[in-house]
């Protein structure tokens, strides 16, 4: 079972950086950020790029993956996305992995888009599809439903291996693009209660594994249940087993904050690396 750790992009650089280099320096498996314009718990605070942040934390970390918690074509263009992805790539050293979903309503209203929820299945598929040949192709050419692209170069891409995309799914159409891509991202079905969620996770793992997913790359946020999953160490390590025990390879965790949402304590996720020797002591 693999662990990482989310780091929302609430802080200025200077209080961020510390945090980001001590979630490597404790061992764990790979770190993300949200990927939004806008997010609606804190939709009067400070937020800032994801791209920019992830730029800053390739440059003073050299060891642990970098993800994107998840991005949606609600304001990215796939071809765009792609330079921004090979550049990230490049700047770390190969350490960037993708989670792409089909988007939420808050990020789509301020660029004042109204999609059916089938119509954004639909282009996350072709988002995907052009994002995958974008990374991975030189010249390339579509013309589909959502996007047109017109010889679009990818010249510095060709020297590196493609960041990995992994698809967030909490359907069965995504789903199975997400088998597909071979890598599976989810916050669940939501619950009244820990175990109402953990109930519904149970489900959509069973949906998973008979679209073809057994045994595919599978992400699971523990921090979409109803209870934070760092309320202490020993609460996490349950949670955490839980997921194993389902059969997702890996569980992201959020560090602290101050406040709500995820008000907590930084000491336990301390607490929790100690305690799975993720840094070998």
């Amino acid at each position: 079972m693999r662990v990482g750790v989310c780091v929302l992009t609430d802080l200025p650089w200077a209080e961020a950086e510390p945090v980001w280099q001590e979630i490597e320096d404790l061992g764990y498996h790979h770190a993300w950020t949200y990927d939004h314009l806008i997010w609606d718990p804190m939709n009067s605070e400070k937020w800032y790029s994801t791209v920019v942040t992830l730029a800053g934390v390739a440059a003073v970390t050299s060891r642990i993956p970098l993800g994107f918690w998840v991005s949606s074509p609600n304001f990215r263009h796939p071809a765009a996305f792609a330079r921004e992805l090979v550049g990230l790539q490049d700047l770390s050293g190969g350490r960037i992995l993708c989670g792409v979903g089909s988007g939420g309503e808050p990020d789509a209203q301020v660029l004042g888009e109204e999609l059916s929820r089938g119509a954004r299945t639909r282009r996350l598929r072709e988002f995907m599809e052009v994002l995958g040949r974008s990374l991975a192709e030189d010249h390339v050419n579509h013309d589909g439903e959502f996007y047109r692209v017109v010889d679009y170069r990818n010249v510095a891409g060709l020297d590196q291996a493609p960041p990995k995309l992994i698809v967030a799914a909490n359907g069965p159409r995504a789903l199975q693009l997400a088998v597909e891509h071979e890598a599976w991202a989810t916050t669940g079905l939501g619950g009244e209660s820990v175990d109402e969620w953990w109930e519904n996770i149970a489900k959509l793992r069973r949906m998973a594994d008979e679209a073809g997913g057994e045994g595919i790359d599978s992400y699971l946020y523990l921090d979409s249940a109803p209870r934070f999953s760092l309320d202490s160490a020993e609460f996490c390590l349950d949670q955490i087993g839980r997921a194993e025990e389902l059969g997702f390879t890996d569980v992201v965790l959020t560090w602290p904050r101050g406040s709500w949402p995820y008000e907590g304590n930084p000491d336990v996720v301390r607490e929790v690396a100690s305690k799975l020797r993720l840094n070998g002591n």
